[in-house]
C-alpha cells in the first residue's frame, strides 16, 4: 500500500536450500543470495512509492533505483489487504533461508526485518484503525510535515514536490473516502479528538498567504543555486496559485465532512478496547510499539513495578533539593548553543562521524500539539546534513530545562548521533535504513536524556529531580494507555491504581482522554526509556567496577535498532564473557533511601486501601478508651468519697 513511510512491498524470488546438504560453498552463495533478497526488497520500497524514495535517499539516479510515479499514494481497503499479502509473501521468503548459514549481521538484519514483517502484517489486517485524520498520529498531520520538510536537492524536486501538491486535493479525497466507509461501520475518532482535527486544519488553511506552504516554499526556491529570477518567481506563482485555490479549499471540505461524521464513534467515548476486535489490534499495535513480545498484562506489570520505584526515588530526590529554588540553566540560550554543548559532552560514548546539524523552531501552524521536537533522518546515501525542528507551542522560551533534555534526545547522543553512528558503521544491510524499531529508537533517546542531564549546568539534587519526573510521567502516561486501551480499565479502576502507588493526587481524566484519542502514541517512549534502564542496571549490577560506560554503550549500539529481546541477549552474552551472569532482580532507578521508601510507600498503600476500615478501627479504639477513661475516673471518685466516709 502507498503510504506517507516505509511501505512493506513485494517479494523476490530466492532458492530454498535443504538442511544437511549445504556445502562452504553453497553457504556462501547463500549469504550473498540474501543479502541480494533484502537489498532487492529496499529498491522495491524504494521504487513503489514516491515520497519514501525522496526521504529516504538524496540521489536515486547514483542508487540505480527507478523513480515511481509521483504521486501521495492511494488509501484503500484493498491497498490494506495487498500490503499485507505482500509482507506475508516476503516473510516467506525470508524464512526459507537457514538462519543459520548467514553471517552474524545477516543473522541480526534477518531478525529485525522479520519482526517488522510480522508487525506489518498484524496490523494492516485491521485497517478500520488507520486514522487519517487523527490529529495525533493521523496521515495528514504527516502530510503537513512531508511538505515543510521536502528537501530540494535538484531542480527536479522542485518539479516534484509542485506534482505531490497538486496531489493533495486528490489524496485529501481519498483519505475522506476512506474514513467515511470506517465510519459507516463505526469506527472514527472520539468528538474530542475531532474538535482538535478541526481546528488544526482551520489553522492551516486559515493562514492563507502567510501559510507555511508558501512561505518555506518561497524560502527554499530563493535559496536554491542556478535558477533565474524568472524561474524562481514562476515556481512561487504556481505554488501559490495551487496553494491557496486547491489544497486550502480541500483542507476546509475536509473539515466540513469531517463535522458530519461527528457522533460516529460506535464506543463513543470508550476506548479501543470495546471495538469487537479491539484487544486483538491493541496487541498488534503494543508489540509494533514497544518492540518487545510482552502481552498487555505483562507490559503493564513491568511498568507498574518501575513507576513505584520510581516515585520512591522522585521522593528522594526532592528531600535532597535546596529548598523551594527551581534552577534554570541559564548559560545556554539557543538549540545550536544546547546542541554544541551536548557533543562536546560525550564521554563514554563510542565516537561518531563529522556531521553538520541545524536546529530551529517550527512555525506554530503546523506544529503538532503532541510532539516536542523531531529530528529528520538523513538520506541513506548523505548522513552529513542533519535537521531538528523544536515546536516552540510545547516549549517556550524561557524553558531552557526542557529544550536541554529535548535536544539531547533529538540530537546528541539521542537520535542523531544513534541514527548517523550505526549506518556510518555500513556492517549491515541496506534495508536496515527504512525499517522502524520505534521501541527501541525512542527508548534510547529516553535513556541518554538523563546521562547528559547529569553533565548539564544544574545541581546533582535538581538533575535528579528533573529526570525523575520526566521517568515517571512517560510510565504513568505510558501505563495508562496499556491499562486503558488494552486491559478495558476505567476511570475508577485506574483511580484505584493510581492510589495503590501513592498517586493519588495525580488527575487521571485528562491523561486517559489523551490515550483513548492517541492509543499507543506514548508507548515507545515509557516502555522503550523503563527498558534501557532495566538493561543498565541489571548489566551494573552484574559488572559491578568493571562497567564501562562506552563499552557498553557498544553492546546496545553496535546492532543498530533491534527488538528488546535481541538486545537483552547481546548483553547477557556480553556479561557472561567476562565470567559474570546477568541478573533477574533489580531496581528501577535505585536511591539511597528506596528501602526505606519503599517501606513508607508501603505503609501509605496500605493506608490508602484500607482507610475506611482504618477510620472505624481508630473510631471504635477512641471509644473504647473513652469508655475506659470514664470508668477509671468514675473508679476514683468512688474510691475517695468511700475513704471519707470511713
Amino acid at each position: 500500500m502507498k503510504k506517507l513511510g516505509n511501505r512493506i512491498c513485494a517479494v523476490l524470488a530466492s532458492v530454498l536450500l535443504l538442511p544437511g546438504l549445504i556445502t562452504p560453498a553453497a553457504v556462501k552463495a547463500d549469504q550473498q543470495d540474501f543479502d541480494d533478497f533484502l537489498t532487492g526488497e529496499w529498491v522495491e520500497m524504494m521504487e513503489s512509492d514516491y515520497t519514501t524514495m525522496h526521504f529516504s535517499v538524496k540521489d536515486y539516479k547514483k542508487m540505480n533505483l527507478t523513480k515511481p510515479e509521483v504521486t501521495l499514494g492511494e488509501i484503500t481497503y484493498d491497498e490494506f489487504a495487498k500490503a499485507a499479502a505482500d509482507a506475508q509473501a516476503s516473510l516467506d521468503t525470508l524464512h526459507s533461508y537457514d538462519f543459520n548459514s548467514l553471517t552474524e549481521s545477516q543473522q541480526y538484519d534477518y531478525r529485525v526485518y522479520e519482526q517488522s514483517l510480522e508487525d506489518t502484517i498484524a496490523l494492516y489486517s485491521f485497517p478500520d484503525y488507520e486514522e487519517m485524520f487523527n490529529p495525533y498520529s493521523g496521515t495528514q498531520s504527516n502530510l503537513t510535515t512531508l511538505f515543510t520538510e521536502f528537501m530540494f536537492y535538484t531542480q527536479e524536486d522542485i518539479d516534484d514536490y509542485l506534482t505531490l501538491m497538486a496531489d493533495y486535493p486528490r489524496f485529501i479525497e481519498d483519505m475522506l473516502e476512506f474514513t467515511k466507509q470506517q465510519a459507516a461501520k463505526g469506527y472514527f475518532m472520539t468528538d474530542r479528538a475531532l474538535d482538535e482535527e478541526l481546528k488544526q486544519l482551520n489553522e492551516l488553511a486559515g493562514k492563507g498567504e502567510e501559510a507555511p506552504f508558501i512561505i518555506i516554499f518561497n524560502e527554499r526556491v530563493d535559496d536554491f543555486e542556478g535558477l533565474s529570477d524568472e524561474e524562481r518567481q514562476a515556481y512561487k506563482d504556481k505554488n501559490h496559485d495551487i496553494v491557496i485555490n486547491e489544497v486550502f479549499p480541500s483542507i476546509l471540505h475536509a473539515a466540513e465532512v469531517l463535522e458530519t461524521l461527528r457522533g460516529s464513534r460506535s464506543i463513543g467515548d470508550k476506548s479501543l478496547y470495546f471495538y469487537p476486535d479491539g484487544k486483538e489490534y491493541y496487541s498488534a499495535l503494543l508489540r509494533s510499539k514497544i518492540s518487545d513480545d510482552a502481552s498487555a498484562k505483562e507490559a503493564f506489570d513491568y511498568l507498574t513495578k518501575a513507576i513505584r520505584e520510581t516515585y520512591y526515588y522522585v521522593t528522594d530526590a526532592i528531600l535532597s533539593l535546596d529548598g523551594d529554588r527551581e534552577e534554570v540553566i541559564t548559560t545556554m540560550h539557543t538549540p545550536t548553543e544546547m546542541l554544541d554543548y551536548l557533543r562536546n559532552h560525550l564521554e563514554g560514548f563510542p565516537k561518531g562521524p563529522d556531521l553538520n546539524y541545524t536546529a530551529s523552531y517550527l512555525d506554530p501552524s503546523v506544529a503538532n500539539p503532541s510532539i516536542m521536537a523531531y529530528y529528520m533522518t538523513t538520506p541513506v546515501d548523505d548522513l552529513t546534513d542533519n535537521v531538528i525542528r523544536v515546536n516552540g507551542t510545547s516549549i517556550s522560551d524561557e524553558d531552557m530545562n526542557t529544550l536541554y533534555y529535548t535536544l539531547a534526545h533529538e540530537g546528541y547522543p539521542g537520535h542523531l548521533y544513534q541514527f548517523t553512528w550505526f549506518y556510518s558503521q555500513g556492517t549491515n544491510n541496506v534495508i536496515r535504513h527504512d525499517i522502524s524499531t520505534i521501541g527501541y529508537t525512542e527508548g534510547w533517546a529516553q535513556y541518554v536524556e538523563k546521562i547528559m542531564l547529569n553533565r548539564s549546568p544544574l545541581s546533582k539534587a535538581a538533575q535528579e529531580v528533573t529526570f525523575a519526573n520526566v521517568f515517571l510521567g512517560y510510565d504513568i502516561q505510558a501505563a495508562v494507555d496499556i491499562a486503558v486501551n488494552g486491559l478495558g480499565y476505567d476511570s475508577k479502576q485506574v483511580s484505584n491504581w493510581m492510589n495503590d502507588l501513592g498517586l493519588g493526587s495525580i488527575e487521571t481524566a485528562e491523561m486517559i482522554d489523551m490515550v483513548v484519542d492517541s492509543a499507543g502514541q506514548i508507548l515507545p517512549y515509557g516502555y522503550g526509556l523503563t527498558k534501557f534502564w532495566e538493561l543498565r542496571e541489571r548489566t551494573q549490577q552484574a559488572l559491578g567496577d568493571e562497567f564501562d560506560m562506552e563499552e557498553y554503550h557498544l553492546q546496545i549500539l553496535t546492532n543498530g535498532p533491534r527488538s528488546f529481546g535481541i538486545v537483552e541477549e547481546d548483553l547477557t552474552r556480553y556479561v557472561e564473557g567476562k565470567g559474570k551472569t546477568m541478573p533477574k532482580d533489580f531496581t528501577f532507578l535505585k536511591s539511597e533511601r528506596t528501602e526505606d521508601m519503599t517501606n513508607l510507600g508501603s505503609t501509605v498503600s496500605f493506608v490508602q486501601k484500607n482507610s475506611k476500615l482504618i477510620i472505624a478501627a481508630v473510631v471504635v479504639i477512641v471509644l473504647l478508651i473513652l469508655v475506659l477513661f470514664i470508668l477509671l475516673v468514675r473508679a476514683i471518685i468512688r474510691l475517695i468519697f468511700g475513704r471519707k466516709r470511713d
